[in-house]
């Protein structure tokens, strides 16, 4: 499973309630269009995403190009309950991806494990936990060391 970050999307806005229509700024929308190449080595059947605008916006390039369409759920929110986070997750299949927020990526992995927006965890499964086991930076950076292997002992 993947868990991506949204893409650059600028500067927090003055309350969450508008907060949550922020959308992509320009280097967010190039990141988007390039992760359909970024991530083409890996199997993705299936797209989930936040329904904040930020995270829908980084994903329907990636869709479009799959053929897949982008699916909306709550869960994939900041500050969603974790144990709402892990129902959902468990429930997908081993070939999605999920698009999400920092806020998500501490809540499940911890401070520890960092994400850089438009970056990805794959996520491996054992039993009902996952783990994050290969970082796979930003199209932007892609290049200059792009992936990141982490020891799960």
């Amino acid at each position: 499973m993947l868990l991506l970050r949204h893409a650059s999307a600028g500067v927090r806005l003055s309350s969450p309630e508008i907060d949550r229509f922020r959308r992509l700024d320009d280097a967010g929308r190039v990141v988007a269009r390039q992760l359909a190449w970024s991530l083409a080595g890996y199997e993705i059947t299936r797209i989930v995403s936040s329904p904040l605008a930020r995270c829908v916006e980084s994903v329907v390039p990636l869709a479009q190009s799959r053929n897949l369409s982008v699916e909306s759920h709550w869960e994939l929110e900041p500050d969603v309950p974790l144990d709402d986070l892990l129902t959902l997750l468990a429930d997908l299949p081993d070939a999605s991806l999920a698009c999400t927020h920092r806020e998500v990526f501490e809540s499940l992995l911890g401070r520890d494990v960092t994400c850089e927006k438009g970056g990805a965890w794959v996520l491996e499964r054992s039993g009902s936990e996952l783990a994050p086991t290969l970082y796979v930076a930003p199209p932007a950076e892609i290049g200059a060391g792009d992936r990141r292997t982490v020891s799960t002992a």
